[in-house]
Formats: structure tokens, C-alpha cells, sequence
């Protein structure tokens, strides 16, 4: 973050924007959309197969939609080096048969986010808006799932903290990270990760790193640096070197840091984030699987696989990528949304088989109990939902497959079930972040 004090409100704003529609992805069904686009893009694949022979070899660089192609379809989304990919591409060879196939795959990440709503596809038009701008700000050594693990991590703790996320306060916290960085002190607390990380991570070793971390004394200037170097220094502990959120916890309190630093928000902010980091991580793979059949020197065998692998490993990585989004939302927006929203958890029942259901709002299927709680929030009817942890058969009309939420208004009548939890809610005070 240390990069980023100096650099134009603008661009800024577009970061910020970005991180904005990211909290309005929420809940949506991207299968569906992920099988329709596959569906075209295997058919024309196929029929490039069909029609190849040895001789329709061409060197990539000579067909401008195959570049581009490879651009959108895996790159785009990674925010992969320019020069590096640029050199890559033009050492290969395609059939000079894929001239349709390769103008789909130019909009495929565009196409699929179009098919599942306007905010999933104002996303990631944005995301890949500002690909180019992370990857000129990224330190040497830090990839850019990193950075931007980084920043969506960074712009949480500034809402969190200032209670509002704009240019001014961004470039507030980033000039402290700046100041940090340059600082001598800080190497004692680099010091302590690093010993940590040799360490066997027992509760004594993270209690050691916790008490170097709040006896660091940050640079007078830094304005907001202990929150920084805290928030960080939690992260890694967590994301990073794996240490148990209940020992980051009860060393951290034993150090004396605050409690808000150490509670349930700031946790579930870390574990958004981390969501975030391995859904980009999935669809950065897509790069080595494209530059894999890429590698294959005969076009025929090359297009065979391409078919091959756009059924059993891309289609199913895009399906994951999408997923994995939705539910990093959901949890990111949670982290940092305020709110008096309590709720009284039930073992092992759900609402029984056998009473009216007059009182039944709504089912949502394929999510969680995050995004379960969230719509409940947003829906005064609602009293109570339970959730399926695995399927369960009341009768042929209340037949629920895991990870199913069903929701009702009034009062819960509850008959035992080991598959499911029922959550029960007791008040709601939103606050949209700002």
C-alpha cells in the first residue's frame, strides 16, 4: 500500500468504484449462465476440430482476434503482464480454422456476466478496468492477486475504521503504510513474522510475535499505523501462515490489543478476503491450462484438446470462479456493513413437516447461511429461517437438497432434524457502507 499515497484521485475513485460494485455483487445463480456460454464456445471448438488438418497451422501473432482472444479469455481476468504474455503468444501456433471460435473466447468473461445480471457484469468490467493500474502499482516480488487481495483487505480496514471509504481518507491511510514501510522499527516486526513462520506456530510462539507487535512504536507521522500494522500482521497470521483464529484471538486480547481489532468483523473481513484470493486464484489458473494446449506444436492434437479442456477443466473453473466471487461478496459486505442484527442460533431442528406453512416466505437454494442472514435482513416478513446442512425429505413438496434456506414469518414450530440449523432473528439496524 505503500505505493499508492501519491497517486490521482481518479484513480483512486476507480479502485474504490470497483470495490463498490464488488459489495453489490450478492447472491446469483451463475451456473446456468456459465453452461450456456460453454455450450457455444464447445460447438464452434468442435467444429474447428472437425475441419483441421496439419497444414492449417499459422503463428498466433498473425491473427488479431486469436490475440485478442487470449487476452480476454483467462488473461484479462488475471492481470497478467503485458510484455511477458505479448512474448509468450507469439512464439505460437493455431489453425487457421478458429477465426470464429477465437472472436467468442475475445468476450466469453464479458458474455458470462452479461447472462447473470448487471451487477455481476458491471464487476467485472471494472475489474478488468483496472487491471493495468494495479499491475503498474504492484511492488517487485508481489504478484497481483496479491495487491489485490491487498487493497480489497486495505479499503475493508478504512471502512471499518473510518467509517467511510473516499480518496482522501484511502491516500490518509496509504501515506501512513508509505511512512511505515520507509521506517527503521518496522524490520522488528518483519522479523517477528519470519520467526514465526520458522516456528511450529504453537500458542506460545504467536504470543511471542503478538507482544513484539504491540511493544512496536510506529513513526509519529503515521497517522493511523498501528491499526495498519496490526490489521496486516493479523492477516498474514491468518491467510497466510494458517495460525487458528481462536489462537490469533486469545493471544492478541493477552497482548492487549483492543478488542475490536481482534472480533468477529475483523475476522470475517480476513476470511472474505482470503474467499476473494482463491476464487482469482482459479481463474488465473485458465492462463496455464489456455498456454498449455497453446504448447501443443501439431494443430490437430491441439484442437482436440482444446475441445477436451473446455468441458472438464475451464468450464468447471469458471463455474467456481463465479461461485466463489458470489460468496466472497456476500461475506466482504457483511464484514464491514454495520449492523445491530442479532440472531439466536437453533441445533438440529427445522421448522415441522406437519404445520400449516401458511407462514412460509421464501426457499433460496445453492447458498449459505451468510447470504441466508443477509436476505433475511433485508426482509422484515421474515422471523426465522433453517438451513440444510445436508438434503432433507419432509414429503414430496418439502423434499430440500444441502445448502438450501427456507424462510418464514410468525413464530417457529420446530420438529427435530439433524440436517438442518434454524436461525431465529431478533432485530435489524442496517447501514449501507459509504
Amino acid at each position: 500500500m505503500s505505493t499508492w499515497d501519491t497517486e490521482s484521485d481518479d484513480n483512486i475513485d476507480e479502485i474504490i468504484k470497483e470495490q463498490k460494485l464488488f459489495l453489490q455483487v450478492g447472491d446469483f445463480d451463475s451456473d446456468s449462465a456459465v453452461d450456456s456460454e460453454f455450450s457455444e464456445i464447445e460447438g464452434l471448438a468442435m467444429e474447428v476440430r472437425n475441419l483441421t488438418i496439419a497444414e492449417d497451422a499459422i503463428k498466433i501473432a498473425a491473427d488479431a482476434a486469436a490475440v485478442a482472444s487470449i487476452w480476454s479469455f483467462g488473461l484479462g481476468m488475471a492481470a497478467f503482464a503485458a510484455l511477458e504474455a505479448s512474448a509468450i503468444i507469439d512464439q505460437k501456433i493455431i489453425s487457421n480454422k478458429s477465426k470464429k471460435l477465437n472472436e467468442k473466447l475475445q468476450s466469453a468473461d464479458t458474455d458470462i456476466s452479461k447472462k447473470i445480471n448487471p451487477n455481476v457484469e458491471n464487476y467485472v468490467a471494472q475489474y478488468k478496468q483496472n487491471n493495468n493500474l494495479i499491475v503498474s502499482k504492484a511492488p517487485k516480488g508481489l504478484d497481483t492477486k496479491a495487491c489485490r487481495a491487498n487493497l480489497m483487505q486495505f479499503m475493508a480496514s478504512v471502512q471499518r475504521k473510518a467509517g467511510k471509504l473516499d480518496a482522501a481518507t484511502f491516500k490518509t491511510y496509504a501515506e501512513s503504510a508509505r511512512i511505515i514501510y520507509n521506517s527503521e522499527g518496522i524490520d522488528k516486526v518483519y522479523d517477528a513474522l519470519d520467526e514465526l513462520n520458522l516456528s511450529g506456530k504453537t500458542e506460545a510462539d504467536v504470543q511471542k510475535f503478538m507482544n513484539t507487535l504491540v511493544g512496536w512504536t510506529p513513526p509519529p507521522s503515521a497517522i493511523v499505523a498501528t491499526e495498519l500494522v496490526r490489521g496486516m500482521s493479523l492477516l498474514i497470521l491468518k491467510n497466510r501462515l494458517n495460525v487458528a483464529t481462536k489462537t490469533i484471538e486469545t493471544t492478541a486480547r493477552e497482548a492487549g490489543i483492543p478488542v475490536e481489532e481482534v472480533g468477529v468483523s475483523a475476522f470475517e473481513a480476513m476470511d472474505a478476503v482470503g474467499k476473494f484470493a482463491a476464487a482469482v486464484v482459479v481463474v488465473m489458473s485458465v492462463v496455464d491450462v489456455v498456454f498449455n494446449i497453446l504448447d501443443i506444436v501439431h494443430v490437430v492434437e491441439q484442437c482436440k484438446k482444446m475441445c477436451s479442456e473446455l468441458e472438464n477443466t475451464i468450464k468447471p473453473k469458471y463455474k467456481e470462479y463465479f461461485n466463489g466471487i458470489k460468496s466472497a461478496s456476500i461475506a466482504y459486505k457483511a464484514a464491514i456493513t454495520p449492523s445491530t442484527t442479532s440472531w439466536k442460533k437453533v441445533d438440529n431442528v427445522a421448522e415441522y413437516g406437519g404445520a400449516s406453512w401458511n407462514n412460509h416466505v421464501k426457499t433460496i437454494t445453492g447458498t449459505t447461511v451468510e447470504a441466508a442472514k443477509q436476505y433475511a435482513e433485508s426482509n422484515s416478513d421474515i422471523t426465522f429461517f433453517f438451513f440444510c446442512k445436508k438434503g432433507m425429505y419432509l414429503d414430496k413438496d418439502k423434499n430440500f437438497n444441502a445448502n438450501t434456506a427456507v424462510f418464514f414469518s410468525g413464530t417457529p414450530w420446530y420438529g427435530s432434524a439433524p440436517q438442518c440449523d434454524s436461525y431465529e432473528k431478533t432485530s435489524v439496524v442496517k447501514a449501507e457502507p459509504v
